[in-house]
């Protein structure tokens, strides 16, 4: 149900809906989260595969360091947001509402809990990513390229792209913006993670767990490579022109091939953070994802996030990483968690509400 309210359209508070009301002490993104924690300790020891306090410490440790960094970003961020706001109201009252709300503890609270939820999502994600080799012999590449041309008339994405983009002030563009990926999405989860109103951090929060639990468990059922790593011969002239492209690629080959020789005995080094799998694209689908939540709460800013989605997915076929179909289907992906997420966490307070009570 929605209301009109100067001209744009706001959800009803969902609240009211008994049907809809959540009585689990533990948030939706908390279930998530524990539960892709523990579904991945449980399928890695299934597969004769150790996991332990090494396992954690090697993965988490690192994470949780950057706390307070990426507290204070999103901090910024907000302030900036909402500084810019109060100049085209001229009032300083989206500010100084903010400034209120990280006074209450609840607000603190909550943000603990955001980021515990999202390390633990990325402990199962790394690891059941790294292990695709150990637990999955087959790869889908050769269907996934027979895929993209039958859904594009015979024609190869892939190729075309590659051709087209190579030579071009285009390619170095490209292999920059795919460079700064995880700077960009650890900038728009800080940016989130510290919003004044409690549902719309949980849901934002919840969509990213169940975007990067439900990723990684496609990549278990259909592993592939990437064209990038199938058909090399396809992109050596445009990553010429990407060399910190191709630096990435050949580190992520080179842990590959240390989990393949693994199969045949005990792994002694490698590194967790360097998985390879294709299908879907989680970069595409962050982005997309992201701009799903900035269509409703960053709306001077959408056109940028859409840039930022259409130019992850040309990069991802530029540099080779991903088939289109990978893009599409991380695009799917994205769309279904946030439709998730927001039926299971309605934000009840619309942009320009006054100031929540951050204790919940």
């Amino acid at each position: 149900m929605t209301a009109a309210s100067g001209g744009e359209r706001e959800e009803v508070p969902a609240a009211a809906s008994p049907g809809r009301r959540w009585r689990c002490p533990l948030a939706p993104m908390e279930l998530v989260a524990f539960a892709a924690f523990v579904g991945g300790i449980v399928f890695l020891r299934l597969h004769g595969l150790r996991t332990d306090w090494n396992s954690i410490s090697y993965t988490l440790w690192p994470f949780f360091r950057e706390m307070p960094r990426i507290l204070l970003l999103g901090i910024i961020l907000q302030l900036i947001w909402r500084a810019g706001s109060g100049l085209i109201s001229r009032s300083f009252a989206p500010v100084r509402e903010y400034c209120r709300s990280l006074w209450s503890p609840g607000w603190w609270f909550l943000w603990l809990r955001l980021y515990l939820v999202y390390g633990l999502t990325v402990y199962s994600y790394f690891w059941l990513k790294v292990s695709i080799p150990l637990v999955h012999y087959r790869l889908f590449d050769a269907e996934l390229w027979r895929l993209d041309r039958w859904l594009h008339g015979g024609l190869s994405p892939s190729v075309l792209t590659a051709e087209l983009v190579a030579g071009t002030p285009l390619a170095p563009l490209l292999g920059t913006w795919y460079g700064w990926w995880i700077a960009s999405v650890m900038a728009v989860i800080a940016f989130f993670a510290t919003d004044s109103r409690p549902a719309l951090r949980r849901g934002f929060m919840l969509s990213c767990a169940l975007l990067w639990a439900g990723g990684v468990w496609i990549y278990l059922a259909f592993p592939s490579l990437g064209p990038c790593y199938t058909s090399p011969d396809v992109f050596e002239r445009v990553l010429s022109g990407m060399p910190g492209v191709q630096h990435v690629q050949q580190l992520l080959w080179e842990n590959y091939q240390l989990m393949l020789a693994g199969r045949s005995g005990a792994l002694t080094r490698f590194n967790p953070t360097r998985g390879i799998a294709a299908l879907p694209s989680l970069h595409v689908g962050a982005h997309v994802l992201f701009l799903l939540w900035a269509r409703h709460r960053l709306r001077p800013l959408r056109v940028v996030f859409l840039a930022g989605a259409l130019l992850t997915f040309l990069g991802s076929l530029a540099t080779g990483w991903h088939y289109a179909v990978d893009g599409y289907v991380g695009a799917v992906l994205a769309w279904g968690v946030y439709r998730l997420a927001r039926w299971l966490e309605p934000d009840v307070l619309p942009e320009g509400t006054a100031t929540p009570n951050v204790s919940r």
